[in-house]
C-alpha cells in the first residue's frame, strides 16, 4: 500500500472519531489537539490539516503511544487550561513511564520556516536531543528549521513540564509539508520523525 492511500486513510480516520489513542512499546507520545474547526467564541478556529494523520502514520510504523483529539469540546486542548485530554495525557505519561512527548501542530503556509521547534527557550529538552532532531529534518530535504519563534511552545507542552521530568518538543509543520496535493513533502516530515525516534530510542 504506498503512502497516499494510508496518509489519507489516516486522515479521514478524524470525521469518525473524538479521540483517536493508541498504547504502544517505544516510549514516545506523539499528540495532535487541532485537527478539527473549533467555535472559538464569534470565529471558528480552522483545523490544521494532515496533523492527526502524521501522528498515526509515525505511530503506527515505529509502534509508539499517541493521543490525538478529534472532537470540538468548546477548549482548545493547547491553551493553559487544564482539560481531560491534558489530564489523560499526564496519566498516560506517568503510566506507561514516557520519555519523550512530540506535540504536532500546523503552521500557515507565509510562515518563514519548514518546521519550527517550540521547547519553552531550550528548557524542554536538551540541546544534542534538539541536534539529532535537526539533523534528521536535514538528511530528508527539511532545512528552514526555526527554533521558539513565534512558538515557544504551547498549553500541552507547559503543563506536562510542570508535572513530568520528561523530554517534550512541539513541532509546527508549515502547510506546504501538509498538502494534499504533494504528499512527497509530508512522507518526509514523517520519514524525519521515524529516523528521530528510533535514534532517540535507541539511547533512551
Amino acid at each position: 500500500m504506498d503512502f497516499n492511500k494510508i496518509i489519507n486513510d489516516y486522515e479521514n480516520n478524524i470525521k469518525v472519531l473524538s479521540y483517536i489513542i493508541k498504547e504502544g512499546k517505544v516510549p514516545v507520545v506523539l499528540t495532535a489537539v487541532h485537527t478539527v474547526p473549533q467555535q472559538k467564541e464569534d470565529k471558528i478556529k480552522y483545523n490544521e490539516p494532515y496533523t492527526a494523520a502524521i501522528c498515526q502514520y509515525v505511530g503506527n510504523t515505529i509502534n509508539s503511544y499517541y493521543m490525538i483529539k478529534a472532537i470540538d469540546n468548546g477548549i482548545d486542548s493547547n491553551s493553559t487550561t487544564i482539560d481531560d485530554f491534558k489530564e489523560l495525557l499526564n496519566h498516560k505519561i506517568q503510566k506507561n513511564n514516557i520519555k519523550l512527548l512530540i506535540d504536532i501542530h500546523g503552521a500557515a503556509l507565509e510562515r518563514d520556516f519548514d518546521v519550527e521547534f517550540g521547547t519553552l527557550k531550550n528548557m524542554t529538552i536538551d540541546i544534542n536531543t534538539q541536534n539529532t532532531l535537526r539533523d534528521c529534518f536535514n538528511n530528508n530535504g527539511i532545512s528552514n528549521i526555526k527554533y521558539n519563534e513565534p512558538f515557544c511552545g504551547g498549553g500541552i507542552t507547559k503543563h506536562i513540564y510542570e508535572n513530568n521530568d520528561i523530554d517534550i518538543i512541539q513541532i509546527e509543520i508549515n502547510k506546504r509539508f501538509r498538502d494534499c496535493n504533494d504528499l512527497d513533502k509530508c512522507k518526509s516530515i514523517c520519514d524525519s520523525l521515524i529516523d528521530f525516534i528510533k535514534i532517540y530510542s535507541n539511547y533512551n
